[in-house]
């Protein structure tokens, strides 16, 4: 790339200069057709009258207003060319004006002056090596700036930069997600295993409570029985007491009738 670089920055100045070498002629041509389009209407008129009858699209017919009209196109194309803007069209531009002369101008085989003739040739071979320089020209590769490179190698940067920027967003989003999904997994275990503790909690209560009234029932079973014995003891102890009443009373009774 930099072999390139250097290779345009040394044409850089030869393309400046031959510019206007290249735009000269055409520019000349042009001020001398407008200012003067008879002797070359009258020049290309033979050739250029079946061509124009052809043509219905055209504005006019005229062979003076149509040269005219080259003449303009000739002057404005040249002018750019010499300031070096649009460089490729103008070329292009450039070219297609001189097909019409090529075709219509120096036509050495009609001539019969050895002279005239080799003249004309002449011409006409200028013509057409300069048709063959402007199509090189406007088909050549484009300018390599300095800044392209950089600007290049700017765009693939940032083009990288997003790319990666896109993969470790969406790397962190999946992360979060799952990291989401595993906290809401901990918080729903979490959540039965909290439930089976209380189940299971409340399940030794109620046996602990069914136990205590089981024992609460038997406590007072075994005081009823308690107090049943009492009650039954205390029964004889009263049935004694009356008998032991009654014997004391008999003996009481007998002695006063035996002392009697």
């Amino acid at each position: 790339m930099s072999g390139v670089l250097g290779m345009y920055a040394s044409m850089r100045p030869i393309t400046t200069l031959a510019r206007p070498f290249v735009a000269a002629p055409y520019i000349i041509t042009g001020l001398e057709t407008l200012r003067d389009p008879t002797p070359r209407a009258e020049q290309v008129a033979p050739t250029l009258k079946p061509i124009v009858d052809r043509l219905d699209w055209l504005p006019t017919k005229d062979p003076e207003t149509l040269v005219r009209i080259e003449g303009a196109l000739s002057l404005g194309t040249g002018a750019l060319l010499m300031a070096g803007k649009f460089r490729r069209l103008t070329t292009l531009l450039l070219a297609a004006q001189l097909v019409p002369a090529l075709a219509t101008e120096h036509r050495y085989w009609t001539e019969d002056d050895p002279e005239r003739r080799n003249s004309e040739r002449s011409h006409l071979l200028k013509n057409a090596g300069l048709f063959g320089a402007l199509l090189m020209v406007a088909t050549e590769p484009r300018h390599v700036s300095r800044r392209a490179p950089r600007a290049a190698d700017l765009r693939r940067q940032t083009r990288e930069v997003r790319i990666r920027a896109g993969a470790e967003t969406k790397a962190l989003r999946r992360e979060t997600a799952a990291e989401i999904r595993n906290a809401r997994r901990e918080a729903a275990r979490q959540v039965r295993d909290v439930r089976r503790e209380g189940s299971r909690r409340a399940a030794l209560g109620t046996a602990k409570a069914s136990k205590g009234a089981a024992k609460v029932s038997m406590g007072a079973a075994k005081a009823g029985q308690s107090a049943g014995k009492g009650a039954a003891k205390a029964g004889k102890g009263a049935t004694k007491a009356a008998r032991a009443v009654r014997t004391s009373k008999a003996g009481k009774a007998a002695r006063s009738s035996f002392g009697r």
